[in-house]
């Protein structure tokens, strides 16, 4: 029998991708150090925390290449996503425990979304090669907003498209970036270390945190829920 409108759950989860889904991120700053090389760009592995992770790729390409054309941005962006996806693709797997605690999100009717820095082809590839998709009545990805993280509007839409108050979604993320997005939407927000960057795990001791999904308790999603 299907819920009442009463009966459903007024709370919901929204999982970022990159790093928090999986663990990728040697294999983006690989991707954009290879992009480097053949465009006589170096990027230092100290260049590449302050200026490139986390960060969208149309700043990062302008960082990197100046006032360029649209198309030119367009164009490197996509070289390196391929770069990205090309070495990523045969070794992915999730962060332990992802699968698991979406079951039994979908179980209880629990609505997630998932909210991505990340261009529509990267998603795609963390969604179906890991056969997630089905467990997401949203996606979004950097394509289809005008801000990214830090900026809460990809978070702010994946919540209006939900059909959500903001404070009533949860957020899982690994990034200052994420973290701060979170806080301007006023979410509540987990951290998950396990694919996190070193840099990125100097977050407020206040911030909640998992080392992976594997210990993480619908209980605990309802009560910062409210």
């Amino acid at each position: 029998m299907p819920m009442t409108k009463e009966q459903r759950p007024d709370w919901g989860v929204i999982f970022d991708v990159d790093g928090t889904m999986v663990n990728n991120a040697e294999f983006h700053q690989a991707a954009w150090i290879q992009l480097g090389n053949r465009y006589n760009k170096s990027i230092t592995p100290e260049f590449y925390q302050k200026h490139i992770h986390a960060h969208p790729n149309d700043s990062i390409v302008r960082t990197l290449f100046g006032d360029i054309t649209n198309e030119m941005i367009t164009k490197i962006s996509s070289e390196k996503e391929i770069i990205y996806r090309q070495s990523f693709r045969p070794v992915i797997k999730e962060i332990c425990g992802l699968t698991d605690l979406l079951k039994a999100l979908d179980r209880k009717v629990i609505p997630c979304a998932a909210a991505s820095n990340s261009p529509k082809g990267n998603v795609d590839m963390v969604l179906d090669e890991l056969d997630i998709r089905r467990y997401f009545r949203v996606i979004i990805d950097n394509d289809q907003v005008n801000r990214g993280k830090p900026d809460p509007e990809i978070l702010f839409t994946a919540a209006a498209e939900l059909g959500l108050a903001p404070q009533k979604c949860i957020v899982f993320e690994d990034s200052l970036s994420g973290f701060e997005a979170a806080r301007r939407a006023e979410m509540p927000c987990i951290a998950i270390t396990a694919g996190a960057d070193k840099e990125n795990l100097n977050f407020p001791a206040s911030q909640p945190a998992h080392k992976d999904f594997t210990t993480i308790r619908l209980v605990e999603l309802k009560t910062l829920a409210g």
